[in-house]
């Protein structure tokens, strides 16, 4: 008889839940800051003119003096005399809130963290498994005589995964399992850590890390038995 994998079912019923969960669940929230650099003005101090409106190298003129009559006009500011910067306002559009006065951060929740690291690492994992196959599968069909080899030493031994590949798949699987778990909670941190580290808190870091490892731990738990099920199939 035929034995019966419940991995498509989950797999079915996870990713409409992953997505179900990104829709009505709270990923992040926002919150307003008072920008810093102009104190919620919109506008700051010209740092060329210092806020006299004047050109700084004709003082305000339109002219070189040095320079011959015929050709003394200020190339700087085209003999209008006015800053070129601030067009003689004195002061311009605040750079670092773009003149809105308010610095808006969004930030990740606990559970919107957990979402989608999660996501990532379940993706990770799937990547690592499947490229790692292919691989070694490919590895094996030009070495064909590990077939004939009967025990394969392990440490620091580029072919011992092919060994057991070749001849012991639910072993291989096993192990590309345990690493790519490891390879997915890893990288998927790390990827966090050094693009959305500022839009987290170290609290959410810690939880959202510490349940997304339960939950990809749980789905490459529930990939290996569907796996291992599919070797004996096969057999």
């Amino acid at each position: 008889m035929r034995p019966f994998s419940i991995f498509p079912l989950i797999l079915f019923l996870f990713i409409p839940g992953i997505l179900v969960s990104i829709v009505i669940l709270p990923i992040d929230y926002t919150y307003d800051e008072t920008c810093p650099r102009c104190q919620g003005k919109g506008v700051v101090t010209c740092e060329t003119c210092h806020g006299d409106g004047k050109c700084w190298i004709c003082g305000g003129t339109g002219k070189i003096w040095y320079m011959p009559e015929s050709d003394n006009l200020c190339a700087a500011c085209q003999g209008t005399g006015i800053c070129y910067t601030c067009e003689g306002l004195g002061s311009h559009s605040c750079g670092e809130c773009g003149g809105a006065g308010l610095l808006i951060h969004w930030m990740f929740t606990p559970t919107g963290f957990t979402t989608v690291l999660s996501i990532t690492g379940i993706f990770l994992f799937l990547g690592f498994f499947v490229l790692n196959g292919f691989f070694t599968a490919l590895h094996l069909s030009f070495n064909q005589w590990i077939y004939e080899v009967e025990d394969m030493g392990f440490w620091f031994n580029p072919s011992f995964m092919t060994w057991l590949f070749a001849k012991y798949r639910r072993r291989w699987a096993k192990w590309q399992t345990g690493l790519g778990l490891l390879f997915a909670i890893y990288f998927g941190d790390l990827l966090f850590w050094i693009f959305s580290l500022k839009n987290m808190s170290r609290e959410t870091f810690a939880i959202g890390t510490l349940f997304s490892v339960g939950i990809v731990g749980l789905f490459s738990f529930i990939f290996y038995r569907s796996y291992a099920a599919g070797i004996k199939t096969s057999l």
